[in-house]
């Protein structure tokens, strides 16, 4: 079982620096037991050159970062535009020559990489056409590159739909055939929304998840859990965030959805909750009084 929490970093113009509100300890504490570092599109610094902007996010990584981690490949540029040809050779690409100075880096926490590009539906061409997809044979390469150095590689797709089988997390196989993004990866979290209002219905949708993974053998897709500070009373993307009770309770049906069609927590998961780490305490605290279980 490994607990994957997400990490927010920004670049501020000269370094970059920590949003979380605590320390790696506190974090670690939380019974998280990898880092997945991401940032906003104007966060993870840009110059062009895939070398200069991936030497910076290492050095500061092996300076600060003291426990395993996954680093962001960045799709968009901060003015969100795909930051390389998203149907061209992956050779040679941004994303290459960013992936390779992190491959050849020392740092031993290093245990593989992050694709930022949320959208589940990444592979098909009306997404391509709008630079907000990309070509299954450049996610292919870049697996083959990650893999072949000796990493991992994941991806968290927001996937808030009933029809999970419409999405490239799987294999589609009418015409135009795409392949499962499910087999590039090492793990896909699917981010279901369902704290955000976007379906309604979390048990449903975590029944056809596992529909979906025995049918196509996906053993590889699990859930992201989602709450943020609307929990503990701020602002954040609840879809009753006035009600900091109810948003409690939301973040907790992602546990016991899972408790419903698996009969336990999936052994993999990853954890969106803002940058405030009293939403996983409360969550946490709400969770063992009320379904018997922690959150994380």
């Amino acid at each position: 079982m490994a607990n994957f929490g997400l990490w927010w970093i920004r670049w501020n113009g000269s370094n970059y620096e920590s949003r979380m509100n605590g320390s790696l300890r506190e974090f670690k504490g939380l019974g998280f037991d990898y880092a997945v570092i991401l940032g906003q599109p104007a966060h993870i610094q840009y110059t062009g050159d895939a070398e200069t902007d991936a030497y910076n996010l290492s050095e500061y990584l092996s300076d600060y970062m003291n426990m395993p981690y996954y680093v962001t490949i960045p799709f968009f540029t901060p003015a969100k535009t795909p930051r390389g040809n998203i149907t061209g050779s992956f050779e040679g690409s941004y994303w290459e020559r960013w992936i390779n100075v992190f491959a050849g880096s020392s740092d031993p926490n290093l245990r593989g990489f992050y694709w930022s590009l949320e959208n589940a539906w990444m592979f098909k061409q009306d997404q391509i056409e709008k630079g907000v997809g990309i070509s299954y044979e450049l996610i292919k390469a870049m697996s083959q590159k990650i893999h072949s150095a000796g990493f991992e590689f994941i991806w968290i797709p927001s996937v808030p739909t009933m029809n999970i089988e419409g999405t490239n997390i799987f294999p589609w196989y009418y015409s135009p055939n795409y392949p499962g993004a499910c087999e590039y990866f090492d793990y896909v979290f699917a981010q279901p929304n369902y704290y955000m209002g976007r379906i309604n219905n979390i048990n449903g949708w975590t029944l056809n998840l596992e529909g979906l993974k025995l049918k196509y053998n996906c053993w590889n897709v699990f859930m992201e859990m989602e709450a943020d500070e609307c929990v503990i009373g701020g602002g954040g993307n609840c879809k009753t965030c006035s009600d900091s009770i109810n948003c409690t309770k939301l973040a907790s049906d992602y546990v016991q959805a899972q408790i419903n069609n698996i009969g336990r927590k999936y052994p993999q998961r990853a954890y969106y909750f803002g940058v405030t780490f009293d939403v996983v305490r409360q969550v946490d605290s709400y969770c063992i009084s009320n379904l018997g279980v922690p959150y994380v």
